[in-house]
């Protein structure tokens, strides 16, 4: 599995131009609470937990400058570790490490490295480092971590410091001891590199540190809260898609089994299992649209002048014309009705509609019968329909699957090249215009892929649609980290915890 790669620069890949991927944002952020996109593995929370309380013990400063210090000694020294080892994925900083390693000193002096000197070859540019850039929020989600009482350095909970003393088990007391001492020093020589491997993520072994990971994620301790129970299910059905598939399975895998409703699953996860395919809806829908912008951005560019909205209407219509069989004489919801809602169909468009290769008006063709087979598989569905009503907001002016179709539910007897002219030019050329306005006032960002000059559209840039990405990857390198997963599917300790009743 491939794991993003941790740089001081990060390339935003999409910036949400119709102001629709947020809403299915929210939404996988609640079924996977405690975990996002750049926590990539799960010993970080026991090494950070660990780092709280031998801080309080090595230096005891409420000085957030030291404990800044302390951090980034720490994890660029946790970098070098994973270097030195080799084949450990997801840690921070290991190509600064890498670099460092290769000019061959004996030890190995890090002060610069764990710098926040801007002149300096550092390991991580965030000022606190990945801890504070992706960790301590979702520590912070899980109770192992809360703020300082009188001062601005994150503290440990109780329940961090049980994770906290479960880690220094884990590693023993000379190492404990010899990971505060290179830290003070920042200077590590190779053979205390190799000493130091056992701290590294793929190190968990059986014992009090694994088990308590397992009922972190699985919510089996006390004052369990309504988030802890969401992750637990999500992460069920993760570990159900492993066991039936035999296999340790990406995102994709996960995805594609609990968008089907034809896929059982035990019945009290049915409802985890809903939210996830609204959530799949919405990423469809929102992608689909973001294709009819990229179609729209091609008819503009393909003229000098640019395009008015009315012309960019005309175009719409007339080449749908050209391109759907009988389009002339169809309504929209005659359209629709006939578009193949199957899942492997709904799959294949939604793959084919965000690959860059697909021509613009190819993929808006495609997008169109999206939007309509998504549209009927909702109305088909009574349980579909009312998970999105409860999981996507109409108040603040959001748009969603579910403001999007009830437009649509005003336009079934029109013309179907009326209706999807009015959709790309009102619903998404003027929705990106009004979104591209809002980030200008309140961001001062620029983006703005079309430009208006006396009435008319000219070309600016293209964009390219993006899905979003759900917390799945990470979800499954977690529980491989703890031995729930393995390469062909669920382990016995992962088939326990995928069992567990609710």
């Amino acid at each position: 599995m491939l794991l993003p790669e941790w740089t001081e620069k990060v390339q935003k890949r999409g910036l949400d131009p119709l102001g629709l991927q947020n809403s299915g944002v929210i939404l996988y952020q609640s079924l996977v609470p405690g975990i996002s996109n750049v926590t990539l593995r799960i010993r970080y929370y026991g090494l950070y937990c660990w780092a709280s309380e031998a801080y309080a013990r090595e230096v005891g400063s409420t000085d957030p400058v030291e404990w800044r210090t302390w951090v980034r000694r720490l994890e660029a020294l946790h970098a070098l570790v994973a270097s030195h080892a080799g084949g450990e994925n997801g840690v921070a900083g290991v190509e600064w490490a890498q670099k460092r390693l290769a000019k061959g000193d004996d030890p190995v002096d890090f002060e610069e490295g764990s710098s926040t000197r801007s002149d300096a070859e550092r390991y991580l540019a965030q000022s606190m480092g990945v801890f504070g850039q992706a960790y301590l929020s979702q520590m912070i989600e899980l109770g192992l971590f809360s703020g300082g009482a009188n001062h601005g350095i994150p503290v440990r909970s109780e329940r961090g410091l049980a994770l906290a003393k479960a880690f220094a088990a884990s590693i023993g007391p000379g190492l404990e001891e010899l990971i505060a001492a290179r830290i003070g020093a920042a200077s590590v020589s190779r053979q205390e590199l190799e000493e130091l491997a056992p701290i590294l993520p793929s190190f968990i072994g059986d014992g009090v540190e694994r088990d308590l990971y397992v009922e972190l994620l699985f919510a089996t301790h006390e004052d369990v809260t309504p988030s802890d129970l969401s992750r637990r299910d999500t992460l069920r059905l993760v570990l159900l898609t492993a066991r039936d598939e035999s296999k340790r399975p990406n995102s994709g895998d996960v995805r594609r089994r609990l968008f089907s409703p034809s896929h059982a699953v035990p019945a009290e996860l049915e409802p985890q299992r809903l939210r996830w395919e609204a959530y799949q809806a919405q990423d469809m829908w929102q992608v689909a649209s973001a294709a009819l912008l990229r179609w729209a951005i091609s008819i503009i560019d393909q003229f000098d002048d640019g395009r008015s909205l009315p012309e960019i209407h005309e175009e719409v219509s007339l080449r749908l014309l050209d391109r759907v069989a009988g389009g002339a004489r169809r309504t929209w919801s005659e359209f629709a009705d006939g578009v193949d809602t199957d899942e492997v169909a709904l799959e294949d468009r939604f793959r084919r509609t965000s690959a860059s290769r697909t021509a613009p008006e190819d993929a808006g063709i495609l997008a169109v019968e999206q939007v309509g087979a998504l549209e009927k598989r909702v109305r088909d569905r009574p349980d579909l329909e009312a998970e999105i009503v409860r999981s996507f907001q109409l108040a603040g002016g959001g748009r969603s699957i579910r403001s999007e179709l009830l437009w649509l539910q005003d336009q079934r007897d029109r013309p179907l090249a009326e209706v999807v002219a009015d959709l790309v030019t009102q619903r998404v050329v003027r929705r990106h215009s009004w979104v591209a306005t809002q980030k200008l006032r309140r961001q001062r960002d620029y983006t703005f892929l079309f430009e208006a000059r006396d009435g008319r559209l000219a070309y600016r840039s293209q964009y390219e649609p993006v899905p979003t990405t759900p917390r799945l990857d990470p979800a499954i390198t977690f529980l491989n980290d703890i031995g729930l997963l393995a390469r062909t599917g669920c382990t016995p300790l992962g088939l326990s915890a995928a069992q567990r009743p609710a």
